[in-house]
């Protein structure tokens, strides 16, 4: 549309009465896309819409995806619907496959679709930025070359989503260098460049918008002290997420610091984590902003990033106990339930004499699905009802961080044995210190896929889910 046209039209939609223009764009509210859309049309529209409280900015709650080693497709680990509600599905199946199933039932490796973050009802894979809930997606171009301004020696790149559903359409994702752990028997490093101070002053990061579809370069100048040096920076660090809040993006880096990198003054600042920050930290979104936690001496740890008083601290929010987490000797099934998309993928790709013989050699796992066992977010008290089958006591347990609830004070965890079994799903209120079993997380014949069976090295990872229609 030519830009005559588009004032022609605004001024068009300008002689509206208001309750009409109000009642226009309120039938868009079942779309927040084009409403956000909308909102950035002229301030006479945004002030309807945010008057009108048209735009609904919290996006529902409804599950976790994990992505488990050597799978090919993330699982989603979610309570039934609602009724009235539409069915929420985490498969991938209209993207490009990853794998090629083999007559046998056995996988030909062509690549997986590993979730490496989330970002207001967005999911970044390797290759793709999507909506499950649409199933909207876009491939992402050829990355540029590791070779910017600010890139040292052997290093990489993580990749990072924002997205504000509220403000506009349009993504970014961020390309944030990661320096691998120094290897005694490589001395191929410049002393000079390792004791530089990291992150640098002007630092230049590769960015993605949705808007150009094209990687630019991107200036963000550095408010306050660096975090060290590059040397010191060299720290195997398992999981780096990030997430967005108030127009900030906040990336947990390598060295435990956070950086906030302002989307909006392209300037950014350090921030180092508590003291005593226990192994595998993991940053979420909650009901009051930025959480940590972590595990620290056979606790749970969460901190809460404090922004109020001009200058960034974190408060403990408290140690908890996760004994009852240990002591739990019950396998459950339900209330939520894991879609095992990995499983299904398989089966339906088989031949029909073949997909026959696995089903009679593969028994499925009981999936309750039933009304009783719905699992209310946008309420603390949680139906005891359960589907409670044997399990044998186990004496060690690997236990690993879900994600947080984004509106609630709750956190999830998962327990499994070694190599994953019997991994269960638990809700752990932090004000109320109640533990709450969601169901089991192991999909269905994760030993007989022959991707061949992960051990307690192999983590999982995991991101809440917010889809967005």
């Amino acid at each position: 549309m030519e830009p005559q046209e588009q004032h022609g039209d605004l001024a068009l939609a300008a002689r509206l009465p208001e309750d009409v223009l109000t009642d226009v764009l309120r039938r868009l509210a079942a779309t927040p896309r084009y409403l956000a859309i909308s909102r950035s049309v002229c301030k006479e529209w945004r002030a309807i819409i945010d008057g009108e409280s048209l735009l609904c900015t919290r996006l529902p709650f409804t599950g976790i995806f994990i992505s488990l080693a050597v799978l090919p497709f993330p699982e989603l680990f979610s309570r039934p619907s609602a009724p009235g509600r539409p069915a929420v599905s985490g498969k991938l199946h209209f993207l490009a496959p990853a794998v090629k199933v083999l007559p046998d039932g056995g996988c030909d490796w062509r690549g997986s679709h590993c979730i490496q973050g989330h970002c207001n009802g967005l999911i970044l894979l390797r290759d793709y930025v999507v909506n499950p809930a649409t199933q909207r997606w876009d491939r992402l171009p050829e990355r540029p070359r590791d070779n910017a301004k600010g890139m040292v020696r052997h290093s990489r790149c993580n990749e990072y989503l924002a997205f504000d559903h509220t403000v506009s359409s349009h993504y970014q994702v961020f390309r944030i260098p990661y320096f691998q752990p120094r290897c005694r028997f490589d001395n191929d490093y410049d002393p000079i460049e390792e004791a530089s101070e990291w992150p640098p002053s002007r630092y230049i990061l590769h960015v993605f918008s949705s808007r150009t579809s094209t990687w630019k370069e991107r200036l963000f100048v550095r408010q306050g002290d660096a975090a060290g040096t590059v040397a010191e920076t060299r720290q195997f660090s398992r999981r780096l997420l990030s997430v967005y809040w108030r127009g900030s993006l906040y990336v947990h880096c390598q060295n435990n610091f956070v950086m906030r990198l302002s989307l909006s003054e392209d300037k950014y600042n350090i921030i180092k984590l508590p003291m005593d920050t226990g192994r595998d930290p993991y940053l979420g979104l909650s009901q009051n902003g930025v959480y940590l936690a972590s595990f620290v001496n056979h606790h749970l740890r969460v901190c809460i990033m404090d922004e109020s008083s001009g200058h960034v601290q974190w408060t403990l929010k408290h140690d908890y106990d996760l004994n009852p987490v240990k002591a739990f000797n019950r396998q459950v099934n339900g209330p939520w339930i894991l879609e095992d998309i990995n499983y299904h993928f398989v089966l339906s790709r088989l031949p029909k004499v073949n997909k026959e013989a696995v089903i009679r050699y593969r028994q499925k796992k009981k999936a309750v699905v039933q009304e009783k066992f719905e699992w209310n977010s946008d309420d603390d008290d949680f139906d005891e009802h359960e589907d409670i089958v044997e399990a044998h006591q186990h004496k060690y347990f690997d236990m690993e961080i879900l994600g947080f609830h984004p509106y609630k004070e709750i956190i999830f965890l998962s327990r499994a044995e070694n190599f994953k079994l019997n991994a269960t799903g638990f809700a752990y209120h932090l004000n109320s210190f109640k533990l709450e079993s969601l169901g089991s997380i192991y999909p269905t014949d994760y030993a007989k896929f022959n991707f061949g069976l992960p051990n307690e090295n192999c983590y999982i990872y995991s991101f809440p889910y917010t889809p967005m229609y």
